[in-house]
């Protein structure tokens, strides 16, 4: 008889386990030294992996995959739906396997819970299933796996599982062993289902890559960031560094031959990241497998399968499968957002598997002043739990809060690893001349579309709907004018997103006005900026959209902050933070340096001057709740949701429900539903379809736009909004007719 493990594709427990065992294998050559695990310990996971899906061989089970694949079903004594999981911990001989008692636990915990279900198992029904279900199997079982199955019904192991029982109560090093081998049990089993491997790009070393990269364009020089991080490759790292100093081939090199996880905040400039690295005209990090599979390099965030069949020449099945690797974390180096990989101080249901592998390689975040103080002590919180297991990071900021740096120096005061802070900052190259206007934006209209007769002229504005006014008041002056915000449908943010870059790039003269979108997601370069005021790590971010390499003149002013009646305040900035800053820049006029902006931002953020302040607040607060939450309490999707934007529905304008490219794609997706094919294939098509949907929306907040939402047909997740669009000026959530009228 055949034990089935799977029906799409159709499996066998047998075959499923060779496929865990070959992993197992890589796994251990390449971590035996690198994770602090004995062999005692790696030996426990190979015994894991052997017993971890024994319990599908109930024949309750068995008669489900049956019925799917056509095959004539099984008669079945006992009729409990019973989870695999709890009925395979009934079959580990423990005697005979010479499991010590402590050690039974232990491995009763991490194949209990590779399936997280957030369900306590039946004694009785378990019992009565392996009893009635298994073990009249037991030899024909025995001998198709290879193993020993236990014989008596110990039912009262399952107490031991069950969720008062589990692993909190062990003691701190027992707890070390359980992350790791529970983690690295759920990689071996989420990749063998997915039928990627475990590690890619073994023998690849990104520093040869980047070695090459400067030989070809800069006759192998280096800056001084790049030969600091490359002669630290051992420590933790902590760097202050301005625009232009090289902080993404720092970070490679850093990297050394391990595997890396390079997080950044936002999904553009990950893009943008994983072009520059993978790309022969650059880093060249590129390993190009079967298929036209990427290997060496993965991309990770929550529409990254959408960007690599936008870029990627490859079938679907392919691209699919390089999607697979990279969310199965077996790339050597993967770019990603930080709720992919770093989420698991929230000890989410199944953090393990993230805990583990991040630990067995080196961690960058950079551009940590982009977060706000929660996820901010999020970071430095992962960042103590990362050093606990051996880990490694390096954060690179442009700015970054006195406190921050403080509260991560006490939690790792008594690490075996030495963290290092330094600084990069060059006076040489001068790049802006500011003035601080008590003028709002608006009184800058007409001085703005003249200068944008003659020279690119970038506007900056706090909100959506501020940059909306500016922008038509401009655009009736000079034509030469475009807008970018984030309320544009993913097809026209992404086309425009082109056009700022083209136009940053060519000799044309204009005026784009824009939101904090492009503060640190676009790499683009013009003469003249105007700009809200805003907190100081924000506006810095922003001047470094003008004149960012320092080529220009600077004699007259190239940056115009307009610091009356400004949008935003208390609600896209902290109170706070913005009132400190605007005493700070109003005593600034002239040439501003960097040395000057780093001192600023310094007083800014002053641990002790902003004691009871709310922003600080936040970030103590967070840090304490993170050090003290109990296990095991939110699933994966809300620990997710937790480091995105929860107040954000992705819809589409109801002028689009009707088009052709909507239509036939929910037709695609109906048809993929009634049809009898693979469940992959029935997948692959479904998300394709989704894909298609989702070019038409837009992301807006549900409280705010409550009364305009309605249901889409079909797909989960998605909503219609009614309210007007217009590919100029984006969702008119507050009008009913084009504007320009």
């Amino acid at each position: 008889m055949k034990f089935y493990a799977k029906s799409s594709p159709i499996e066998t427990i047998k075959e499923h386990t060779k496929e865990l065992l070959k992993r197992y294998s890589v796994l251990k050559k390449i971590y035996y030294h690198r994770l602090p695990l004995d062999d005692r310990d790696w030996e426990l996971l190979r015994i894991a992996v052997l017993y971890h899906d024994i319990g599908k061989a109930d024949t309750f089970f068995q008669n489900k995959i049956r019925k799917v694949i056509g095959e004539p079903l099984l008669l079945v004594k006992s009729e409990f739906n019973v989870q695999h999981n709890f009925l395979s911990i009934l079959a580990i001989p423990f005697k005979r396997l010479g499991i010590l008692k402590e050690e039974q636990k232990l491995l009763m915990q991490i194949i209990a819970y590779h399936h997280e279900r957030g369900q306590d198992p039946n004694n009785e029904e378990a019992a009565s299933n392996y009893e009635h279900n298994i073990l009249p199997f037991r030899e024909e079982l025995e001998a198709e796996m290879e193993l020993s199955l236990e014989t008596s019904i110990r039912s009262a192991r399952l107490e031991q599982v069950k969720h008062q029982a589990r692993i909190r109560e062990y003691e701190p090093e027992l707890f070390r062993r359980y992350v790791l081998l529970k983690g690295l049990l759920h990689r071996l089993d989420h990749a063998a289902s997915a039928h990627v491997p475990i590690e890619v790009g073994l023998e690849m070393n990104v520093v040869d890559h980047v070695n090459q990269f400067f030989n070809k364009k800069f006759e192998g020089r280096k800056k001084p960031l790049q030969h600091f991080t490359e002669q630290n490759q051992d420590k933790h790292l902590v760097v202050v560094a301005q625009t232009g100093m090289g902080k993404t081939e720092a970070g490679l090199l850093w990297l050394g031959k391990e595997k890396g996880f390079f997080t950044l905040p936002l999904r553009v400039s990950i893009n943008a990241m994983y072009e520059r690295v993978t790309s022969n005209e650059n880093i060249g990090f590129s390993l190009i497998g079967e298929e036209g599979i990427e290997e060496a390099t993965g991309l990770l965030h929550s529409t990254s399968m959408d960007y690599l069949y936008d870029r990627r020449e490859a079938n679907d099945e392919a691209l699919e499968k390089m999607h697979s690797q990279s969310r199965e974390f077996a790339n050597k180096l993967t770019i990603s957002t930080i709720d992919q990989v770093l989420k698991f101080p929230f000890y989410y249901l199944g953090f393990e598997k993230e805990y583990a592998t991040v630990v067995g390689a080196k961690v960058i975040i950079d551009e940590l002043q982009a977060y706000d103080p929660r996820i901010a002590a999020l970071l430095v919180r992962a960042m103590v739990l990362l050093d606990e297991l051996g880990g490694a990071f390096l954060i690179m900021t442009a700015t970054l809060p006195d406190f921050y740096f403080k509260a991560l120096e006490r939690e790792l005061s008594s690490s075996k690893r030495p963290l290092i802070y330094q600084e990069f900052i060059d006076d040489e190259v001068k790049r802006h001349h500011i003035h601080v206007r008590e003028e709002t934006i608006f009184d800058a209209v007409e001085e703005i579309a003249r200068a944008g007769e003659m020279n690119k002229v970038l506007v900056i504005c706090n909100t959506v709907d501020q940059a909306r006014k500016v922008f038509k008041q401009i655009h009736l002056l000079n034509e030469e004018s475009w807008l970018l915000h984030a309320r544009f449908i993913q097809k026209d943010r992404r086309k425009k997103e082109k056009e700022i870059l083209a136009f940053a790039n060519s000799e044309r003269a204009g005026i784009w006005v824009t939101t904090q979108l492009v503060e640190a997601s676009l790499d683009i370069d013009f003469d003249r900026l105007y700009t809200e005021m805003a907190t100081l790590d924000s506006l810095f971010q922003r001047f470094g959209r003008c004149n960012r390499k320092g080529t220009k003149p600077i004699e007259a002013v190239n940056i115009h902050v307009m610091a009356k009646e400004v949008s935003g305040v208390g609600s896209v900035y902290h109170e706070e933070i913005y009132q400190r800053s605007l005493r700070l820049i109003q005593l600034e006029q002239g040439l501003l340096v960097e040395s000057k902006k780093h001192a600023m931002i310094q007083e800014l953020y002053n641990e002790e001057a902003l004691q009871g302040s709310n922003f600080k607040q936040q970030f103590d607060d967070t840090l304490k709740e993170l050090k003290n939450r109990p296990l095991y309490e939110t699933k994966k999707l809300e620990a997710q949701k937790l480091l995105r934007d929860i107040q954000q529905v992705q819809a589409i304008p109801e002028r689009y429900i009707g088009s052709k490219e909507v239509q036939d794609a929910l037709h695609e997706w109906e048809q993929a539903t009634k049809q009898t094919k693979q469940k992959n294939q029935v997948k692959a098509i479904k998300r394709k379809a989704r894909r298609q949907i989702e070019q038409f929306t837009v992301g807006v907040n549900p409280f705010k736009a409550k009364e305009l939402l309605g249901e889409f047909p079909l797909i989960k997740g998605l909503c219609i909004i009614r309210c007007e669009y217009d590919e100029d000026l984006g969702l008119l959530i507050d009008q009913k007719k084009d504007p320009f009228s």
